[in-house]
């Protein structure tokens, strides 16, 4: 088993356009320990949320594809590997990405309380009560207002700063032990 939370090898992802293939991200390696916060930088369309993606298996194949020689080891385990179920187990409860537009992680017909409660329910043996109270202690927690009345609004309703705060609240859910930030400054 490996020492590290995440261990990327060689990761290669590359996606297949009528002009020919694109070699998004190029043999990236890292490791993060628990409790490690780390960045990675780099100029525009150099492959960053490509690998953020890729950690989390939401690379759509085709026209994306992980190539091979790639190894993701969460915890020591090769999450390459995984079967559907076990990517649905592993997001939201293991790990958790922030996304950098609020507008295409929320969906504009479901209420916020709703949206939150999913992952709630989905990752834990609870009462929907239990998961509506969780609900509302993580909009408390990420400084949303009346978070009670709140909870059943769309997010249409909120401001734009108030979105990216209910989608960290979707993020911290079920306390992931490895989240990703996407472009955490903006």
């Amino acid at each position: 088993m490996s020492e590290y939370l995440l261990d990327i090898e060689n990761l290669k992802v590359s996606f297949h356009t009528y002009a020919g293939e694109v070699q998004a991200v190029r043999g990236v390696s890292l490791k993060v320990n628990a409790g490690e916060c780390i960045a990675i930088v780099g100029e525009s369309g150099s492959g960053k949320t490509v690998t953020s993606k890729a950690v989390l298996g939401l690379i759509a194949e085709p026209p994306g594809e992980v190539k091979k020689e790639s190894r993701i080891l969460f915890e020591g385990k090769n999450i390459l590997d995984y079967t559907e179920k076990e990517w649905r187990n592993f997001r939201g409860k293991d790990a958790a990405m922030i996304f950098q537009d609020p507008m295409t992680s929320l969906n504009p017909t479901m209420k916020v309380g709703k949206q939150i409660m999913e992952s709630i329910l989905l990752h834990n043996k609870i009462s929907k009560q239990e998961a509506r109270e969780r609900a509302i202690e993580l909009l408390r927690q990420v400084n949303i207002p009346n978070p009670e009345d709140r909870l059943n609004q769309y997010p249409y309703e909120f401001s734009g700063g108030m979105r990216q705060r209910v989608v960290i609240a979707i993020a911290l859910a079920c306390n992931p032990k490895l989240m990703i930030a996407d472009e955490p400054t903006t």
